[in-house]
Parts: C-alpha cells; structure tokens; sequence
C-alpha cells in the first residue's frame, strides 16, 4: 500500500511495483534504470520514481528550494490522488 514517507520538507510517496501500474510506470527506476521487484519511490519535486538504492543515493545530496513548492505540491497531488492518499493543502 502506497505511503506517504518523512523525508525533511521533500514529499515522497513508498510505492510497491504493482501500484506503478496506475500510473502506467513498470516499476523502473528514473535514475539507474533498474527494474525493482518490490519497492521504490516517488520524489514528487523531481517527479522521478527510484529504486531503494537511488533514493537513499538521491537523499544524500538533496537540497529543498521553497520555490519548488508548488510544483512539488501539485506532482505529490497528482500522484497520491491515483494512490488513494490525501492531498496536501497548499
């Protein structure tokens, strides 16, 4: 089941493989190209899905800009309306 995860200010959404199929993803993730057989995560600012290994490689180096904010908004909305999760009110 889709979750919302603590990740500082950034919104991101645990996706399993199968709830990328919503969306029409296939489960691959956006930076290494890797097809995960279970897990990984939506980064609604970058609008990207990654691999467990990638996210905790993108966290490293995140950096939050408060002018990213409404579009981040509007992609976590986007997305956690397909997922069945509450919208963030801006």
């Amino acid at each position: 089941m889709a979750t919302k995860v603590n990740c500082g200010k950034f919104l991101v959404i645990e996706t399993s493989v199968i709830e990328c199929l919503h969306w029409g993803g296939v489960g691959q993730c956006d930076d290494c190209g890797t097809l995960h057989p279970t897990k990984g995560y939506y980064v609604a600012v970058l609008n990207r899905w990654f691999c467990p290994k990638c996210y905790q490689m993108w966290k490293i180096s995140a950096k939050w800009y408060k002018e990213d904010e409404p579009i981040e908004i509007r992609n976590y909305n986007t997305y956690a309306k397909i997922l069945g999760l509450p919208p963030i009110c801006q």
